[in-house]
């Protein structure tokens, strides 16, 4: 090869300067440069010529095998990433990500306000059929996004952020994605480096470091600054929990390039911002709650996503996978699926695990789901496993929280409403960087957005509803329970307070209550209790159930009560006043039902329309039946 700067051949040597780069994957071969000896000031970039033979020397030179560089970490992450580890494991207990990962629902479309409202009064199979009409078509998957957009081929978005509450599965994803990459099953035409910073892990780093110091992997920082130099426009950032983030103190100037030492808080706000590695592109996971925050520093062109948790085909996938006995998943789904509350929940990744985990349990100690664990237990240990593992918060912090959200709901509940303004929290929750159990979002109202609160579901509402009695002193309890009990009698208009009745059966279980920290709440509970026992006394002495409540529902109180002394008092009144039963009864209900009714002797009359198959668990109480249909 000749050019006006002089010879280059096998026998010759160079004294100008000569510059070769390789372009993004492509390859450099000539007689030229292979089996040969080159001498100068050479730099060579992205070297992914393989000739054994070949020998590049001189002042300047610098030589890296950027291929065999992220080969090399691509299998540092895929033994890094394969496994997760779930709160419960112990020393050594991990699974494999593939195992238990099931693709989340993710959408770009934001929700309206009464999009949401609608969402979240709906159960079971009814949200499900809400939600995903709601959502028709704008399902986002992993590969989509960083785009392309509106039928363009070109890649524009240089920021993508994937916000979700607490609990949706923003970690678990972000795994995903970093093993796929290393797996060579996502992004290989957009990224060839992909580098994963968790935020409540940089909190912790103290003194002054560069990026280079900062990406801490199998790669040395030599290498590390050569692809950082090298390949800025093909590198992906992932910054895992932005609302974790202490961006306090960084104040100084920030960093320009990846040499540059300075705070780790400072770095971070430099790739954010854009003021290093411009090029880059980034991936930032945040709770909803610190979006605003967030768009006001990271570098444009951005695009927000949202992961709204599990689809009901999502639901459905999670419990085969966590199951290893296929019939026992079935058995197990089916169930949760008749019981609405718990299957609404579901759809937040982590509740559904805490459900598998509780009927794993169960089934590994012989006992099939034939005593299904109550309702409230299972809100219980999802509400204490998320602050464990997602709050910074110390146990008083968490109780002044728990009381705060509960008073909210409270409020909310009386009034029918789902969904709060940040004027109308409490102040102690506003003044919150993070709010754990509530979702945020933004509503346009006429030239502003304006934010908006509300609980993850209806459910959850009416859960801290109950919980909020259980923090108040004693008197206070007892007027305010007395209120509530007196309010769902006055007709089929207070309906929506029976949830409300339930829960506060479910929290005065003596197991359940045990869960709850604090010495005030197991003072009070000794009051709810005696006036939950006298109330559920008086509807049965004078009959009125036959009225407005439900049979079901008075049975579904006791089982999550779970209190054999209250139960064979209230089934000695019930077989008193000749109360006829009628049912129509779903797996669970006749669950609710043979587990209250095992405490009667006789059953004056009853009626119940159910399928062949839920009624065979009713035959040991059918023969006590005077009247049966």
């Amino acid at each position: 090869m000749d050019d006006k700067r002089g010879t280059v051949g096998p026998h010759s040597a160079v004294d100008s300067k000569i510059s070769i780069t390789a372009q993004n994957r492509s390859n450099i071969s000539a007689p030229v440069i292979l089996n040969s000896t080159v001498t100068g000031n050479i730099s060579i970039a992205n070297n992914y010529f393989t000739g054994p033979d070949t020998e590049v020397t001189g002042p300047e030179t610098q030589i890296i095998d950027t291929s065999s560089l992220i080969t090399e970490y691509k299998q540092f992450l895929l033994s890094e990433y394969a496994y997760i580890t779930e709160y419960t494991s112990r020393a050594g207990e991990q699974v494999l990500l593939n195992d238990r990962y099931i693709d989340p629902l993710i959408v770009q479309k934001h929700r309206e306000k009464k999009e949401r409202e609608n969402e979240m009064r709906c159960r079971g199979e009814r949200f499900f059929n809400t939600r995903e009409t709601n959502q028709r078509n704008q399902n986002v998957r992993l590969d989509q996004l960083f785009g392309p957009e509106n039928g363009s081929k070109k890649v524009t978005r240089k920021s993508v952020i994937l916000q979700g509450d607490s609990g949706s599965g923003k970690s678990v994803t972000v795994q995903k994605i970093v093993l796929d990459w290393a797996s060579d099953e996502l992004y290989i035409t957009l990224f060839d480096v992909i580098f994963h910073l968790r935020c409540k892990e940089l909190n912790g780093l103290c003194g002054e470091m560069s990026l280079v110091d900062l990406l801490d992997c199998s790669l040395t920082p030599n290498e590390i600054g050569q692809i950082l130099k090298d390949i800025p426009q093909r590198i992906l950032f992932i910054i895992d929990g932005f609302d974790e983030l202490m961006l306090s103190g960084t104040k100084e100037s920030l960093p320009t390039k990846p040499d540059i030492k300075s705070h780790p808080m400072s770095i971070v706000c430099s790739l954010l911002k854009g003021r290093m590695m411009r090029e880059s592109f980034l991936l930032v996971t945040t709770r909803s709650t610190a979006v605003d925050k967030l768009e006001s520093i990271l570098k444009k062109p951005q695009c927000f996503v949202e992961i709204m948790g599990f689809s009901e085909k999502g639901v459905s996938e999670y419990f085969q996978k966590f199951f290893e006995d296929e019939e026992f998943s079935s058995q197990v789904y089916e169930q949760v699926k008749i019981h609405e509350m718990l299957y609404t929940a579901c759809f937040i990744p982590v509740i559904c695990w805490i459900v598998c985990t509780i009927f794993k349990r169960k089934g590994k100690d012989g006992v099939v789901t034939r005593e299904l664990t109550t309702t409230t237990s299972i809100f219980v240990d999802f509400v204490f496993t998320l602050l464990k593992h997602h709050s910074s918060l110390n146990q008083n912090e968490e109780l002044d929280l728990l009381k705060n959200l509960g008073q909210l709901a409270e409020r909310g509940t009386l009034k029918h409403q789902v969904l709060f303004s940040r004027n109308s929290l409490p102040k102690p929750i506003s003044d919150l960087p993070n709010v754990p159990f509530l979702c945020t979002f933004r509503q346009q109202e006429r030239t502003y957005l304006k934010e908006m609160f509300g609980f993850l579901h209806l459910s959850f509402q009416e859960f801290f509803t109950a919980l909020f009695y259980m923090f108040t002193d004693k008197e206070e309890a007892k007027i305010k329970v007395k209120e509530l009990l007196e309010s769902a009698g006055n007709g089929r208009c207070n309906v929506h307070l029976l949830p409300v009745i339930r829960f506060l059966f479910g929290l005065s279980n003596k197991k359940v209550s045990r869960l709850i920290p604090g010495e005030h709440p197991k003072s009070t509970i000794t009051v709810i209790r005696a006036q939950l026992e006298k109330w559920i006394s008086k509807v049965i002495e004078k009959n009125i159930m036959d009225a407005f409540y439900m049979n079901d529902f008075i049975l579904h109180c006791l089982y999550e009560l779970h209190d054999r002394d209250i139960l064979k008092k209230v089934m000695k009144l019930w077989e008193c006043s000749g109360i006829k039963i009628h049912w129509s009864l779903k797996g669970v209900d006749c669950q609710v039902v043979m587990y209250c009714l095992q405490y009667s002797s006789r059953i004056m009359s009853m009626e119940v329309k159910c399928n062949a198959k839920d009624l065979k668990m009713l035959h040991p109480a059918l023969c006590r039946c005077t009247t049966l249909w």
